[in-house]
């Protein structure tokens, strides 16, 4: 009988002896990592995120820049980001404490933006000026290559109140209508040439379109200037020296006529108007309207560099018809560009 009480008390301090070595084990794998996050210079980085990778627990440091992340486990990974500043993943591998040195992110404040003065960086700006490259443009069949831009800077309106007809233009105004009278759109500078029309160039061939948009940026240009400027910059050649790229880009597009207005029919007006019956019942609305029009662009182009220059050529075909039976439009844009740079770079 004692031996069979030992046995069953033995089992129970087994059972509780396993079930505290489960729990230790538990409470081993989960725990707290507290540290700071500082900048290059030492200063504590207000509002960084701290985040265990793959999921959404974390946290963000304070005015002292001190974060603590609970439940983190030993083969967590915390990823530590900020605006500016280059994002950097640490493996816990059981540490309690990290402490993270942000570096700053200096790539996107070393870009180029063409201003009317010339060119300056990025970081060295002080007035307001969007710069949109290719790569963000608005995508889409346009016949007006402003409409690239649609919805990519703030404060700029792109209307094209006539877009079924191929020979209207796009309306652009800058922070709202300035004049009752005058031209409210902005002055358009292609390649350091102000006043050009933007329609004679090739969608394709423009690389970056520079808004700027307050009085001190767009001065250089005096009054032309003062419903803002648009600075576009065209493709040069690139890649190697003494290689070449060949570019080639399509589209087609259709547009379908929606039904017409709901109109009396020719009985119906006779009775309405009780006049004179000439004998005819012409659909005019259908006769001055085509059942569906189309656009057509071709693009190719070479371009390439050489050891002191750059050269390029393209050419583009542009066709495109109305809904109504008078608007079409036919183009041929042809352009050649070439840098040549000798005499050590002086001439």
């Amino acid at each position: 009988m004692n031996v069979k009480r030992t046995k069953q008390c033995l089992f129970r301090h087994l059972l509780i002896l396993a079930g505290l070595l489960v729990t230790m084990a538990a409470s081993a794998q989960q725990f707290t990592v507290k540290g700071t996050v500082k900048d290059m210079a030492g200063e504590p980085i207000i509002g960084a995120n701290v985040m265990a990778k793959g999921t959404t627990n974390g946290s963000i440091t304070d005015v002292n820049g001190n974060y603590s992340v609970s439940g983190v486990s030993t083969s967590s990974v915390l990823v530590y980001s900020f605006i500016g500043y280059k994002n950097q993943e640490v493996a816990c591998k059981g540490r309690h404490e990290i402490n993270v040195v942000l570096a700053e992110d200096l790539q996107a404040l070393d870009e180029v933006v063409v201003v009317g003065y010339g060119s300056l960086s990025k970081k060295e700006l002080s007035s307001s000026i969007v710069q949109v490259d290719k790569s963000k443009f608005q995508q889409g069949a346009m016949n007006n290559p402003m409409e690239m831009l649609t919805g990519r800077v703030a404060g700029l309106n792109v209307n094209n109140t006539a877009s079924a007809n191929p020979n209207s233009g796009s309306s652009l105004q800058i922070r709202g209508a300035t004049s009752i009278t005058a031209s409210n759109d902005p002055l358009i500078v292609i390649d350091g040439v102000a006043g050009g029309d933007i329609r004679n160039l090739s969608s394709q061939d423009i690389e970056s379109m520079t808004v700027l948009k307050d009085a001190g940026s767009a001065a250089i240009y005096g009054t032309r200037g003062a419903n803002g400027v648009i600075l576009i910059t065209t493709k040069k050649g690139a890649g190697e020296p003494g290689t070449a790229r060949v570019t080639y880009d399509s589209w087609f597009g259709v547009n379908i006529a929606k039904s017409g207005p709901d109109i009396l029919s020719p009985d119906e007006f006779r009775r309405s108007r009780r006049g004179t019956d000439y004998g005819a019942s012409t659909d005019w609305y259908d006769l001055l309207l085509r059942d569906f029009s189309y656009d057509n662009n071709q693009y190719i182009s070479i371009d390439g560099s050489t050891k002191n220059g750059y050269y390029g050529a393209s050419f583009n075909y542009k066709k495109a018809t109305g809904i109504d039976l008078k608007s079409d439009r036919e183009e041929y844009v042809r352009r050649f560009v070439i840098e040549q740079r000798v005499i050590d770079n002086r001439l």
